[in-house]
């Protein structure tokens, strides 16, 4: 009955496709009532009660099908007559077997299987066939094998040919495509005969692996074994095809498919395997030519059809022909879907092209197409790159009014937003927000709220980070123990961050070269010099390799103290270690010598550096010239100020700021005037340092005139970028002019500086009052005395502008009254320091610098000032 009835579905197949689940069923139907006559004449007039037992009796319906249907022999039969006369309790346990089988509880269905065999009673071939089929089906390779081996070794008989391919796909799903084949040969055998499903599941195999000449090996076998392949083979062909991107031979494929005898018409599957594997050979012309060819067939193109010609054309950064066959395809009727959108936003994502991503996903929207998950994910990761916080928040919003899950990816996708635009609140707010939704953060997003502490320079917070991390029963990682020593090295918390090192260490974390990198360099911007170099031992200890700016960074705290000698040797170590010196390094060296104005060492490191085949960049000429300002070597200075120019480096203002410090300090002040115009001239903006040098410089040389000129211009608005002079041009002029002798220049100018806000130094006022005692106004030298102490500094009690020299000068003129009260007001103000040692020499603006007042332009001379401190390699 089983073969006549097969036998008819298979004469219909040919005419009208039915459901194999339809055949199946029917044939299961039929061959119940077979059993159940049968089982009425073994019994006699008793017939079996299905009452508490329907379940067993329809599993045991099952396999006597399963049964009959591969039964070949005396042998089978009789086992079959005999697990059909099993007690009523083991058929209950066969039943609850295959129940179990089926429902994918593996666990259960074995120990119910181990249960009937200790009962003493032999499972049947179904009972064997179900855990095989679920095992296969699971992906239990091993045990699907161990079970198979077991029924042959039980002499029950062959499993089925639904095993047997069960088995087979299992391997091809899992890439082993020996092991398919493997049993593939070895089906004859088991007494199992090949069908097309067998060999469908080989060609699989070699689908899913790309390896063509495999599938194309097995399809020939499969002809010669008498099996004609059907559309699901050419189609396994094909996808192998378009796995290695072999075009050529999957038109052949397809081509060949209704030729000869078997001919099978390629369906919408085959065709898209073509297309598929001309868009991944890069030939969109000849996969559109497969669309038309497939339209004219009458066979309609599916999604997968249009989407592989997008998925190609936005991984080749191609939007504009992505996005353009995404309106063909609209054109031609058919909607695209969530992914082929994702196709395309996922290269936005890539490009970092949040406008476009925007414009699209809402063209997705206008359509109908409801984003999933991952569509929206990739949006958040859009607004996260640029720290669009606002952006990332009303995503979300729209995720819940779409009834879109928010997942943990989600959620640290939005974190790292906050990340970016350093807004812990906002980080902290989305964890928070994160437990609300009932997802527990993991260990990347505390990394992230403690990355954004590290960022905004709190360790204390992000310790308090830390500790809760630890309480939730999460293992900080190599990052969480990086971001803690980020935060510390910030701030200059070097031994915070050294005791954050050694608990990273302890807790059997690998510290890397960065995270030892950020302490080392914290340390050296500190100038704290032994302890970088502790932290570059230890490094060495550890095997791990320091990156140049961090050699650097150490090789610049050197150079700031001027210590040549130990910068040398820290470079000469990383040359050592295999590090490549670039030009931070060798400028930090320029800068070292140029600290201890060494013009000659500053130049042997420039030829060193061109040597090495290393290009010098501004900073590295800019220190040379500084070493040759300092040392008022103008000409040498000038000479490299065109050896610059010749290498096509564009001077900046600190540049032009060394010249003029060269010509103030070689006297010449012609030569400094010159270059602050010149500046001008060549569109770079003179600063206060600029002026105030030659400013300085004029004062120094006793011209007080050209100094009230520069600084007049200062305050007319004419010098663009200033806003006032600063205090320091004030005090140089007062100081000229009272060193010349003028009491009313120089009150003046100390009043104007007053006027305008800046603050006049203590010398500046004391030479004010001395000038003033000088010329006999000791009215007015009273008053500027007064003023002086008023400001809040101190007198001097010694001096050509102390309370000495007043009270003496009232003394002589008669006026004892007036004296006393000066030396009244002597004994009730503070001691303040000596600036000047003669009534004719005012002391220099370098003794005003050693007691608190500004500090002049380089070292004591006409310089620029300690702006060179502001220079970093």
């Amino acid at each position: 009955l089983a073969i006549l009835t097969s036998a008819a579905f298979s004469f219909v197949d040919c005419r009208l496709p039915v459901p194999a689940a339809f055949e199946e069923l029917t044939i299961i139907a039929l061959l119940l009532l077979v059993e159940l006559g049968l089982q009425s004449q073994r019994k006699g007039s008793q017939p079996i009660s299905f009452k508490k037992e329907s379940g067993a009796a329809k599993s045991l319906a099952k396999k006597c099908a399963a049964d009959i249907v591969s039964a070949s022999s005396n042998r089978n039969r009789d086992a079959h007559v005999a697990s059909s006369t099993l007690p009523t309790d083991q058929l209950g346990l066969a039943a609850k077997l295959q129940a179990a089988a089926k429902a994918g509880d593996l666990v259960f269905a074995e120990a119910t299987m181990q249960k009937m065999m200790e009962a003493g009673s032999r499972p049947g071939i179904v009972s064997y066939g179900m855990l095989i089929s679920a095992h296969a089906k699971a992906g239990n390779i091993s045990e699907s094998e161990r079970w198979l081996e077991a029924l042959q070794k039980s002499g029950l008989g062959s499993p089925n040919a639904i095993c047997m391919n069960m088995l087979i796909s299992a391997c091809a799903k899992h890439g082993d495509i020996e092991k398919a084949e493997k049993w593939l040969q070895k089906m004859p055998k088991l007494g199992v005969e090949k069908d097309v499903m067998s060999y469908n599941a080989v060609l699989d195999a070699c689908a899913r692996i790309g390896d063509i000449d495999r599938a194309e090996g097995w399809l020939r076998s499969m002809r010669e074994h008498g099996i004609s392949p059907n559309v699901v083979s050419f189609s396994s062909v094909l996808h192998a095809c378009a796995k290695a991107s072999d075009a050529a031979r999957a038109e052949h494929w397809l081509e060949s498919m209704s030729l000869g005898e078997g001919a099978t018409e390629p369906n919408s599957i085959c065709y898209n395997a073509v297309i598929h594997a001309c868009s991944k050979a890069g030939d969109i012309v000849r996969s559109a030519y497969w669309i038309d060819i497939m339209s004219g067939k009458g066979i309609q193109p599916t999604v997968n059809s249009y989407s592989t010609i997008i998925d190609k054309l936005a991984k080749e950064g191609d939007v504009e022909g992505a996005e353009e066959w995404l309106e063909r395809m609209a054109s031609a009727g058919i909607e695209a879907d969530v992914v082929s959108y994702n196709m395309i936003l996922c290269n936005h994502g890539r490009s970092g092209d949040a406008d476009r991503a925007v414009v699209l996903f809402e063209r997705m929207l206008s359509r109908g197409v409801t984003p999933n998950t991952v569509c929206c994910n990739l949006m958040l990761n859009l607004h996260a790159r640029t720290g669009d916080t606002v952006s990332v928040r009303q995503r979300l919003k729209e995720m819940e009014t779409l009834g879109v899950t928010i997942d943990k990816v989600s959620c640290n996708t939005s974190i790292k937003a906050f990340v970016k635009s350093s807004d812990v609140r906002g980080a902290e707010h989305m964890l928070q927000d994160m437990c609300r939704r009932g997802l527990r953060p993991d260990i990347f997003t505390y990394n992230a709220v403690l990355a954004t502490c590290a960022r905004v320079k709190d360790p204390e917070r992000a310790e308090q980070w830390m500790r809760r991390l630890a309480a939730e029963g999460l293992e900080p990682d190599a990052s969480s123990y990086g971001a803690l020593v980020d935060a510390c090295s910030q701030v200059g918390d070097v031994q915070r961050a050294d005791v954050w090192l050694e608990k990273m260490a302890r807790a059997g974390l690998q510290v890397s070269g960065a995270t030892y990198g950020k302490v080392v360099e914290a340390a050296a911007k500190l100038g704290d010099v032994a302890r970088a170099e502790r932290l570059l031992a230890r490094m060495d200890d550890a095997k791990l390799e320091a990156s140049s700016s961090t050699y650097n960074a150490l090789i610049s705290a050197c150079a700031k103290r001027g210590n040549i000698e130990t910068a040398e040797r820290w470079f000469s170590h990383m040359s050592t270690c295999g590090v490549q010196a670039d030009v931070a390094s060798y400028s930090a060296m320029v800068h070292a010598c140029a600290k201890a104005s060494d013009i000659h060492g500053a130049e042997i490191w420039v030829q060193k550096m061109e040597a090495a085949g290393v290009e010098g960049n501004v900073v590295t000429y800019n220190s040379v010239i500084n070493a040759c300002a300092r040392s008022g070597d103008a000409v040498r200075a000038e000479a490299w100020f065109n050896k610059m120019l010749s290498k096509g480096i564009q001077p900046g203002v600190f540049t032009y700021n060394s010249l003029i410090n060269a010509g103030a300090k070689s006297g010449d002040l012609a030569r400094a005037e010159r270059w602050l115009e010149v500046m001008s001239e060549k569109g770079v903006q003179p600063d206060d340092v600029s002026y105030s040098t030659v400013i300085h410089a004029c004062g120094t040389k006793q011209q007080p005139q050209r100094a009230e000129k520069w600084l007049a211009k200062m305050r007319s608005g004419k010098c663009p970028g200033l806003e006032k002079p600063s205090a320091f041009c004030f005090n140089s002029v007062v100081q000229a002019w009272a060193r010349a002798g003028d009491a009313n220049r120089s009150s003046y100018w100390l009043t104007a500086a007053l006027h305008d806000g800046a603050e006049g130094s203590a010398a500046s006022f004391s030479s004010v009052v001395a000038v003033h005692i000088r010329d006999g106004s000791l009215e007015k030298g009273d008053q500027w005395l007064r003023q002086m102490i008023s400001a809040g500094h101190p007198v001097p009690r010694t001096g050509s502008g102390s309370f000495d020299a007043l009270a003496s000068a009232w003394q002589q003129h008669g006026e004892r009254t007036r004296a006393a009260a000066v030396r009244q007001l002597a004994a009730e103000a503070p001691s303040g320091p000596t600036y000047f040692s003669s009534d004719r020499g005012f002391g220099g603006a370098e003794r005003q610098w050693q007691r608190g007042g500004a500090r002049p332009a380089g070292n004591g001379g006409g310089g620029f000032g300690n702006r060179s401190a502001a220079w970093k390699p």
